[in-house]
């Protein structure tokens, strides 16, 4: 081949590979026409077609604009808006454009495990596919990996950084960041970091809303550079909400690691009515709400309840219902310290007539003493302790259950079982209990417990603070300060768990 024919043909090819990249359609255009959603899916004129809002069109616009050497201008993106804000879907939508016009394009979706990864933007991924007949036909899907037939694939991946170290991708998005607060959530974050023969072409794209100041610690020291470090983009440009006035959106730009933090506060989809937020309050520890509902930042602790909850839940005596003791069912519950800590003992039961209510009989603390620092589990008969209580319950009462906290009171259920009193249940302090926190705090907001205004107890439930858990948000009974006291706060968590889910 001669040398002009030669450049002739590398010419060709050159103007053949610039018709190529001239064919690739606006991301946003791509989106709202190929990326399938079943909740339009029905309707004649969208025919599930993903319509965006304004302002997440122009984000996702100035996400794939690039510099003067035609490189992307980001390369961290964070995507933090409140919760049901399309953060998933618009996270997925993106990547399956991408995957869709790269070659051999290396994808990956990471969550703090593989069913959360594999459940949130993986699975609209999959869907979006599913329900448009021109993906279905050419994408194949296997296990956690999507691929396509230009050799690109999309694979959802659990936090491993040791398995993960080395890769070469073009994009990764971590899901609900907001709940990488172990070192090997942070190491997988730099593992994944883009390689340098993707600078400029890759992304690192988080999708979250806020998370607790004190665990989130990658997330919000990505809110500090973008945000608290960053520069406003576009001031003054307005945006409509679905609960007020038009308003700027909160997107930030920090040009040092070529991060974009969009950081969204206020309701802008159309299904985020105050209605639904105002349900939503009702029901969410404030600073729940504040961080799902208004992407803001939070403690991980706050009041366990508002006193006037306890207050409307205590009942007159000529309110308080008739039980035959002897044939209702009860439960005693026992929380306590083995030294240098109160017992506490509650005695409860199902309402007779409203029986998914608690109704409180009896509750006690014993203090140690102050020379010793133990308890005197026996005590006097003009001074019983926690053993001769229970066994005047067990005489007096139809006591059926005797759960207690297993790490502390192992001994003296031990002692209780030998006396053969009642069933002893070993109650779980991990999972179960922060189950029967979370009940607890719904059952005294919705009064359905009784009580007679037991100062002690009252005072148990001031003490405590709720400690939300990173996961699964539930909460935990913890002290508001460390010399405070809430055993019978938790006894009381204890026992109406037990009475509610033996249906006695």
């Amino acid at each position: 081949m001669s040398l002009q024919k030669d450049l002739q043909t590398k010419i060709k090819e050159g103007l053949g590979e610039a018709s190529k990249k001239l064919t690739i359609p606006d991301p946003v255009d791509w989106i709202e026409n190929e990326f399938l959603i079943p909740e339009t899916r029905h309707d004649p004129k969208l025919r599930g077609r993903f319509i965006l809002l304004p302002h997440q069109r122009d984000l996702i616009r100035e996400i794939f604009s690039k510099d003067e050497d035609g490189l992307y201008k980001y390369s961290i993106i964070v995507w933090s808006d409140i919760k049901k804000s399309w953060k998933s879907s618009i996270a997925a939508a993106v990547m399956l454009y991408r995957c869709e016009f790269a070659e051999y394009g290396e994808f990956y979706v990471v969550a703090n495990d593989l069913k959360q990864a594999d459940s949130r933007v993986a699975h609209y991924i999959r869907r979006a596919i599913d329900l448009n007949p021109k993906l279905k036909a050419k994408y194949s899907v296997r296990g956690y990996r999507i691929t396509s037939p230009n050799g690109s694939y999309i694979e959802a991946v659990p936090i491993d950084p040791s398995g993960e170290a080395g890769g070469n991708a073009d994009s990764v998005c971590f899901s609900e960041l907001w709940g990488a607060n172990e070192d090997a959530k942070q190491h997988m974050w730099s593992e994944m970091t883009i390689p340098p023969s993707k600078h400029g072409k890759a992304w690192r794209w988080v999708e979250s809303y806020a998370g607790f100041i004190e665990e989130s610690k990658l997330l919000y020291s990505l809110y500090e550079q973008g945000v608290k470090n960053g520069r406003k983009l576009w001031p003054g440009r307005m945006y409509p909400t679905t609960d007020g006035p038009e308003s700027e959106i909160e997107v930030y730009v920090n040009d040092t690691p070529r991060m974009l933090c969009y950081w969204g506060t206020v309701p802008r989809c159309p299904d985020q009515k105050k209605t639904y937020y105002s349900a939503e309050s009702s029901v969410l520890l404030p600073n729940e709400f504040d961080r799902m509902h208004r992407n803001q930042w939070v403690s991980n602790t706050d009041t366990f309840i508002p006193m006037e909850w306890w207050y409307a839940c205590q009942r007159k005596s000529e309110d308080w219902p008739v039980i035959d003791q002897k044939h209702h069912n009860f439960i005693v519950s026992m929380d306590a310290a083995t030294t240098n800590d109160c017992f506490g003992i509650v005695l409860a039961c199902r309402h007779p007539i409203f029986t998914e209510e608690i109704v409180v009989f009896y509750s006690n603390k014993w203090a140690p003493d102050p020379f010793t620092h133990k308890i005197d589990y026996e005590g006097t008969d003009e001074q019983p302790g926690p053993i001769k209580v229970v066994e005047r319950f067990v005489k007096e009462y139809n006591v059926v259950q005797i759960c207690y906290d297993p790490f502390q009171l192992h001994d003296l259920s031990m002692r209780m079982k030998k006396k053969g009193l009642a069933w002893m249940k070993e109650f779980d302090q991990q999972a179960k209990r922060a189950k029967a926190d979370s009940q607890l705090r719904d059952l005294i907001r919705d009064r359905r417990i009784w009580h007679r205004g037991d100062v002690d107890l009252t005072a148990h439930l001031q003490n405590a603070n709720a400690k939300i858990d990173d996961q699964d948000s539930k909460i935990r009974l913890v002290k508001r300060v460390e010399h405070l006291k809430i055993d019978l706060a938790v006894s009381l968590s204890m026992n109406c768990h037990e009475l509610l889910r033996l249906n006695l």
